[in-house]
């Protein structure tokens, strides 16, 4: 989420940039963003700061833009029952081996080609 919604969204000006801290999220905020809340109430947040990530920050500033809300559901890169993806090659390996049509890599975008089909 971005750094201004935070404090909106979690009632703490907490820093949080690396999703280790879980908050309670405001009642708004629980019918506004349900998908990013777990059933107890609370959000494991990562709050965001444009000094840290600019390019990642002004993705979700235009976000914000389309949608209303400054918060994504974010989570890890891996398929079930394997371990987080820790290399480009392990992202390519995961990315080939399940249905995603799409994958980027820092500056480069990563297309699947369409299956071809018999007629």
């Amino acid at each position: 989420m971005l750094d201004r919604v935070g404090p909106q969204m979690l009632g703490s000006a907490h820093p949080a940039p690396f999703m280790t801290f879980t908050f309670e999220v405001a009642k708004g905020w629980k019918e506004r963003v349900p998908e990013v809340v777990h059933e107890d109430g609370s959000s494991r947040a990562q709050v965001l700061r444009r000094e840290f990530n600019p390019r990642y920050y002004d993705l979700m500033v235009e976000l914000e833009k389309l949608t209303g809300n400054g918060v994504v559901l974010n989570t890890s890169l891996n398929r079930r029952g394997e371990a987080m993806i820790c290399s480009p090659t392990d992202a390519l390996n995961m990315f080939f081996g399940c249905d995603l049509q799409y994958l980027v890599m820092e500056d480069l975008l990563v297309v699947k080609a369409a299956a071809e089909t018999d007629a």
